[in-house]
């Protein structure tokens, strides 16, 4: 019986783990290959295009991939398929409602306070970037309006409810279950770290600051119940780091 119960558990853990590292190989997979199609589809086709890392070289001019529209539409779209890979792939494990399981659940009034402590934590990561640390090489050149448009759309709003729903929503919600609701430090960490390493092109003192941030966004998404706050703090903090950067 022990045996049995052991295996369950370690069924479980190997599930979650081949369906997280999918869905979040698939996103950027999809990414690369959205824009990799807009090139093909809609670039002058005498002249070359390479992608290498996060640089993409056209003809001569070498550009940062965030630089470029096509990436932007391809966050948008890559999310969006995800998404659904997360909501299919909820509904497969635990046989439930998939947007009450990630956490879209109405925000009740004793949780309000976490709006305080949203825009405290925001405004000491503001203070810290202004003041302590360093910022990676990280630019974004976007002039024409719609390409800054597609910026605030990809990076500012998509990607972060893509990541939410996968971090927070999916792979949090999925290991307290496993845990059974106990040692919830052990699933805050981990999801943080996670995380952290997703952004692993920022320096280490930035990946500093993103994992004590996700350790912040599990911890409210364990107080209060709801995706709402992390969606919506996630989406704040990356407006504002963008809005500084392309007006």
């Amino acid at each position: 019986m022990i045996t049995e119960i052991k295996e369950s558990i370690i069924t479980k853990w190997i599930v979650l783990y081949y369906t997280f590292f999918f869905i979040l190989g698939s996103y950027l997979l999809l990414q690369l290959l959205f824009t990799t199609l807009q090139f093909l589809l809609f670039n002058d086709p005498e002249q070359t295009v390479t992608i290498q890392g996060f640089y993409v070289v056209i003809g001569e001019a070498q550009y940062q991939i965030w630089d470029i529209a096509q990436f932007h539409i391809a966050i948008v779209l890559s999310s969006c398929i995800a998404l659904g890979l997360i909501i299919i792939t909820v509904k497969l494990l635990v046989k439930t409602n998939p947007l009450h399981y990630l956490g879209f659940r109405s925000i009740s009034n004793e949780h309000h306070i976490w709006f305080l402590y949203s825009f405290l934590v925001l405004v000491a990561g503001v203070v810290l970037h202004e003041f302590v640390i360093s910022t990676s090489d990280v630019l974004i050149t976007a002039e024409k309006p719609i390409e800054k448009f597609l910026v605030v759309l990809g990076l500012g709003v998509f990607g972060p409810i893509f990541e939410e729903c996968l971090y927070r929503g999916f792979l949090l919600k999925r290991m307290d279950d496993i845990l059974k609701q106990r040692q919830r430090w052990i699933t805050i960490t981990a999801t943080a770290f996670l995380f952290s390493v997703f952004h692993f092109q920022y320096n280490p003192v930035e990946l500093l600051y993103v994992f004590s941030i996700g350790m912040f966004l599990a911890l409210m998404r364990f107080k209060t119940g709801s995706l709402w706050f992390p969606i919506v703090f996630h989406i704040v903090g990356n407006l504002y780091a963008i809005l500084t950067i392309i007006l």
